[in-house]
């Protein structure tokens, strides 16, 4: 899930634990455990002090023994053990005490070994009583600390997290998720604080200062799903069995989602027909939280800015609320109901919860498009991600590193992508029943990818449907989730035969960047409609790619003889991409410009998305992408925007390398960037209130003032002007607002200002559209003094977990990197020493430098960086492995640049409309254009695919296209 440098006194860290002196053997290389023992329950006790940070506990832990053995080997770490006791289960009920020979700590694997003077038999129950000191811990793992600020004063708390092995910093146990059993928790607290775990309270025991709470046994779980907290937070002021905890300051803060969260997890006992298994829920907003929520059973645990809204807050918070809740209540199925086996199978759990985020919250509000938000985020986002060597959806990971670094897109997002693309193969009614058996087949036990396929085939056969092609979904399935990748689909039409060709292959950016399987080939039913029918809603594929073959024939219908286009990939469900032959391109183009609405808007997004991606891998050329995007003057839906801005994206990280042509690059995205500001502000200012409305004004907000578009920095000033005269300004429109205010001003004023606000206000909101402000100043002063509070500690205005959201808002200018990097050259060692998570933010800082950094001058400076002999080892590697993307990035420029110059003289200039002959509708030229369309010149990077076509071929081509169809761009 995510990496940590642990920080622990010396003590703890050399601490040999062991009963007799004998030397330790160590297992090495041996990260699981064996299976010669299980659990069957635990009993735990917890005393955690807020004073001295430490923690005393007891661990009670009843083990079956399945192979004769006289050793019981657990997971621990970072914990003294100060004794051990073990008691074997008689025949008569009683229990006999066998004796210990030693116990030993297996540092390197995380492990405990308890070794017994005798061997115990197979079947027999052994009861395990450990006790153990520890540390509170600072890295917001295991039992860690957090805290925040009330009436100026410093509160404290220790709250937990375990996923993915971090239970065994807590206490002693079988730290894998196959292990589930049911827990029995109790929690000493100093009087006047709250103690809560999964369960709700059962008793309380009071003592003269500290009372000892009990909660009741939980189902059977992982270790992972286990949690406590320790402090003085408050629940929301709702009579309700879901509570929303938070301190008393942040109390008005929960209404929003104390009034959504029951409508969430309604929506999923809907959909499963299972009633949510546990008493209560609580949700928790942890001022410390490395993830961004965790789904411990009963008891989710969020960071601030997920869970707390204030009534102003912008409605782009509240949606992103709304599904983080909505992902962490679809875990209380799929993850703490039903467990993945190892974490090889971790997409079991993250891939649903990543789908239900969004399709399970478009269920309780319709009017979000979800789907839509889903293909642009989740599904777009997944194709960039992967199209660089990847692990397949189910991986092999051994090391607690490993398994930490499966926690990524290809586990939630591409998982998603893929279970969405079975969705639509087996119909929706089908899906949900196949998910309701595996669900109610596993209930309370583990399962692996084979379970779930195994339902759905066995849902099948009894509604007698079949996928297609002969495929069990246990064959398609594990087709797209243990191979890595994704493929690209060349699509070309024989108009001799009426055939469409599909060719596949597995698309990629950089070759260097890992070893690509070129024999690779997928299952892909196939869709596809025309421009003589625009059938975009039929998903049933009429045919399928052969694996055996790279190459596809598709008939067609006689009808489809005359056609102007095509589009293969209906809405965009299958997970691939598609490239044309350049006549289609252009044909598409035409229609996008005439009359965008006759193709479907995931089609639009997904056209976009995949042309600059295929320009970026120097499949297609970019010319095809840049006069695409021009369509989308006339375009009204907000979906296909996102794609664009993305794809926009890295061209403008890339450009500024060139003094000669970037202005006018980016004068020409902040005139399209404008566009769709103003159809914004005007849907705004005619009263549209709608969430997605609103939170496409604050995104497209901010990447229209950021390019300096005219408009949007007029209108954005006025509104700032308007706020620093005491007016309530929408708080959609704050960040940008905000940004250009800092940067427009004179003097320190506004900054200081502004850093007050965010280290002053209660709205997390309005918090962070000052913390964007403050990434906006041109002030070298001001920046680094924002940058260096990092160093601050809990008292400090920046949270840890809010270190990295801060380095990327000062990441956005070219000042801001100089910045970044002269705090990192001077503060790196101190950043190592003083964070308890210094590894992570300095890797962090590094790799956002080498991955925007364009200059020679810059690009000399982290390279001097990395190979300065007294960086430290433990960075260095990921200090290399970043600054490969210098290398990837100056190929790219090397072979695109010039051509996209180009194109932007020819292109890129003044654009008036005017009527053309062919069309009663307007459409729009560039001013002084010939009717010739200049491809962009390109120089193929090493290793990159040749275009499909000469830039001589292109030519012609589009010559051609244009003479036959009068199409004009």
């Amino acid at each position: 899930m995510f990496k940590l440098v642990v920080v622990l006194s010396a003590a703890l860290l050399c601490a040999l634990v062991h009963g007799q002196g004998d030397p330790v053997v160590e297992k090495m290389d041996v990260f699981r455990l064996p299976e010669n023992t299980s659990p069957l329950s635990y009993v735990l006790w917890f005393a955690p002090n807020l004073s001295d940070w430490t923690v005393t506990g007891v661990t009670n832990i009843t083990v079956k023994i399945n192979d004769i053995t006289n050793r019981i080997t657990l997971n621990l770490k970072d914990l003294n053990v100060t004794g051990v006791s073990a008691s074997l289960h008689m025949n008569s009920g009683s229990y006999r005490n066998e004796p210990i020979k030693e116990y030993v700590n297996l540092t390197k694997n995380e492990q405990f070994e308890i070794r017994l003077q005798n061997s115990i038999p197979k079947d027999k129950i052994l009861l395990l009583s450990i006790n153990y000191k520890g540390y509170i811990r600072d890295d917001m793992t295991g039992l860690y600390k957090s805290s925040y600020i009330e009436n100026g004063l410093i509160k404290w708390l220790a709250v937990t997290q375990f996923e993915p092995t971090y239970a065994r910093r807590a206490f002693p146990c079988f730290d894998e998720p196959k292990y589930k059993v049911p827990f029995n928790i109790s929690v000493v607290v100093r009087k006047g604080l709250t103690a809560l775990s999964n369960m709700p309270i059962m008793k309380v025991e009071s003592g003269p200062e500290n009372d000892t709470v009990y909660f009741s046994k939980t189902p059977a779980m992982s270790t992972y799903l286990t949690a406590i907290y320790v402090g003085e937070f408050v629940p929301d002021k709702k009579n309700s069995n879901i509570k929303i905890y938070t301190h008393k300051e942040m109390q008005d803060q929960t209404e929003y989602i104390a009034t959504e969260a029951p409508k969430h997890l309604k929506v999923l006992e809907k959909y499963t027909n299972i009633d949510y298994m546990l008493p209560k829920m609580d949700l928790l907003a942890i001022p410390d939280f490395q993830a961004g929520a965790m789904e411990n059973w009963g008891i989710n645990t969020y960071r601030e800015s997920y869970l707390l809204m204030s009534s102003d807050s912008k409605a782009n918070m509240k949606i992103r609320s709304s599904a983080v809740v909505q992902h962490e209540f679809t875990h209380q199925w799929f993850g703490d109901l039903v467990t993945c086996k190892w974490w090889d199978y971790l997409w079991l759990n993250e891939g649903f919860a990543r789908y239900f985020q969004y399709f399970a919250t478009g269920m309780v509000r319709t009017s979000w498009s979800m789907d839509e938000l889903f293909v642009v985020e989740a599904f777009q986002n997944s194709l960039a991600y992967d199209q660089t060597p990847r692990h397949p959806i189910t991986a092999t990971v051994n090391t607690p590193e490993e398994i930490e670094n499966v926690f990524d897109i290809i586990s939630y997002s591409k998982a998603a992508s893929v279970l969405r693309m079975l969705k639509y193969l087996v119909t929706e009614d089908l899906f949900k029943s196949s998910l309701q058996y595996y669900l109610n087949t596993f209930s309370q036990n583990v399962a692996e990818p084979s379970d779930l396929f195994a339902s759905f085939d066995n849902v099948l056969y009894e509604a007698d449907y079949f996928l297609g092609n002969d495929l069990t979904v246990n064959e398609f399935m594990s087709n797209w989730t243990l191979q890595s990748g994704y493929p690209v689909l060349n699509i070309t039409r024989n108009a001799t035969t009426n055939t469409f060709l599909a060719t596949q292959s597995q698309f990629y950016i950089n070759k260097t960047d890992g070893i690509v399987n070129k024999t690779a080939a997928w299952h892909i039913g196939l869709t596809f409609t025309t421009s003589a029918d625009k059938n975009f809603s039929y998903f049933q594929p009429p045919i399928w790619t052969n694996k055996t073959s790279a190459l596809t024939v598709i008939p067609t219908p006689d009808i489809l003889v005359d056609i102007d286009w095509y589009i293969f990939n209906i809405q965009s469900i299958g997970l691939y991409r598609v490239n044309y032959d350049l006549d289609n391109w252009m044909a598409l183009i035409k229609q996008l410009n005439n009359t965008p609405a006759d193709i479907h808007v995931l089609n639009r997004a997904q056209l976009i998305d995949d042309a600059f991606n295929l320009a970026k891998s120097g499949q297609l050329d970019y010319s095809v992408p840049l006069h695409l995007s021009k369509y989308l003057r006339n375009e009204y839906n907000i979906t296909p925007w996102y794609s664009a801005m993305n794809g926009f994206a890295y061209l403008l990280e890339r450009m500024p390398r060139s003094d000669e042509g970037y202005a006018d690059f980016k004068s020409h995205v902040s005139s399209l960037a404008g566009t769709i500001y103003n159809k914004l502000e005007n849907l705004v200012s005619n009263n549209n209130a709608e969430y997605k409305v609103l939170s496409a004004w604050e995104t497209f907000s901010k990447w229209a003032c950021r390019l300096e578009n005219k408009y949007c920095t007029e209108k954005a000033q006025e509104y700032f002007n308007k706020w620093q005269a005491g007016e309530k300004i929408p708080a959609d429109i704050k960040d940008a607002a905000f940004c250009v205010g800092v940067k427009n001003s004179n003097g320190p004023s506004v900054f200081n200002k502004m850093f007050a606000l965010y280290n002053n206000t209660k709205s997390i909101s309005e918090k962070s559209s000052a913390e964007f402000a403050l990434g906006c100043s041109t002030n070298r002063t001001q920046l680094s003094e924002f940058i260096n509070h990092i160093l601050d500690g809990p008292k400090g205005p920046i949270k840890k977990n809010g270190i990295k959201s801060v380095v990327s808002t000062i990441s956005a200018t070219s000042l801001g990197l100089d910045v970044l990097y002269e705090f990192l050259s001077i503060n790196i060692n101190k950043t190592l020493d003083q964070l308890s998570n210094g590894e992570e933010i300095v890797t962090y800082i590094y790799s956002t430098l080498a991955s925007k950094m364009t200059k020679n001058d810059e690009i000399e400076k982290i390279k001097k960086l990395k190979n300065n002999s007294t960086l430290r080892a433990s960075v260095r590697s990921s200090f290399e492995e970043s600054y490969k993307k210098v290398d990837h990035n100056l190929a790219w420029f090397d072979s695109y640049s010039v051509g996209i110059r180009e194109w932007t003289t020819q292109y890129g200039i003044k654009e008036t409309v005017i009527e053309t002959s062919t069309s009663k509708s307007a459409t729009v030229i560039p001013v002084g254009s010939s009717t010739t369309i200049s491809p962009v010149t390109t120089q193929q990077p090493s290793g990159a695919t040749l275009n499909t076509y000469s830039s001589f071929v292109i030519v012609q081509l589009i010559i051609l296209t244009l003479l036959t169809k009068t199409l004009i761009l």
